[in-house]
């Protein structure tokens, strides 16, 4: 594809009706690879910042797993680092230039394993924000161009909007399992103080603090005590014994 094709053309190639975590991701991967296309670019990652404005890899397309991987210079050198600090361009990187590997000599020494020539790392804005770095590899010198410069940074902002949703669907997703995981620690606590109550003849909340002083005086936590209560593992005559006997 020609570098002037529109951004309406990336859109209509992409599939409709995507929702959902695996969908959105779906949909940053095939953006990475447009992207790369578009742009001559020989690989292309989208690189989203976390709370503690660390960048983490959530898209790619092509080489980029040693060069920002867990194994990659991820460590705050590197031109995606600043290019996020700064929320300004690092645009044709000459990684064959001494000077580039004087900045970002781990960076440098990775990306010419690979092959690579050049490198791009564009902000991804939201608004005024910026809130990732749209990384480009090109195993050829030449420059991007003031237009294709202009059209790389729609991109990136397309992608900014993607990558959003993204992480929002994902703590949506982590949000809903821990509601989950509450209501049922809470559910499993409510079956065991009612067995309980039955087994020692006395009220629920009765049997809830001689089960609560127990958990606390042995460090256990309350769901996992109440799991043992349910399936029978757990010895109720010996709690009830503890709690008398410290009285």
């Amino acid at each position: 594809m020609a570098r002037e094709e529109p951004l309406t053309q990336v859109w209509a190639d992409l599939p409709e009706g995507l929702v959902g975590d695996a969908d959105c991701a779906e949909l940053l991967r095939r953006l990475s690879a447009h992207c790369a296309g578009l742009l001559g670019a020989a690989a292309a990652a989208v690189l989203l910042a976390d709370a503690h404005h660390r960048l983490r890899v959530v898209a790619d397309y092509g080489d980029t797993a040693r060069l920002l991987g867990p194994d990659g210079p991820q460590d705050a050198c590197d031109p995606y680092a600043d290019c996020y600090r700064s929320g300004t361009a690092e645009t044709d990187i000459a990684l064959t230039d001494p000077r580039t590997a004087a900045r970002w000599p781990r960076f440098t020494a990775l990306a010419r394993d690979r092959g690579h020539v050049t490198a791009h790392a564009l902000p991804m804005r939201l608004r005024s924000r910026t809130v990732g770095v749209l990384a480009l590899f090109s195993g050829t010198a030449a420059p991007l161009g003031e237009q294709a410069g202009a059209f790389a940074r729609s991109l990136a902002d397309l992608l900014a909007v993607t990558a959003v949703q993204h992480k929002s669907l994902e703590r949506s997703h982590a949000e809903r399992s821990q509601l989950q995981h509450a209501l049922s620690s809470r559910v499993v606590i409510e079956q065991a103080k009612g067995m309980l109550a039955e087994r020692w003849t006395t009220s629920v909340d009765e049997a809830f603090t001689v089960f609560r002083t127990y958990a606390r005086a042995h460090r256990r936590r309350l769901p996992d005590l109440a799991r043992e209560v349910v399936d029978g593992t757990l010895d109720s005559g010996l709690v009830m014994e503890y709690f008398l006997n410290r009285r």
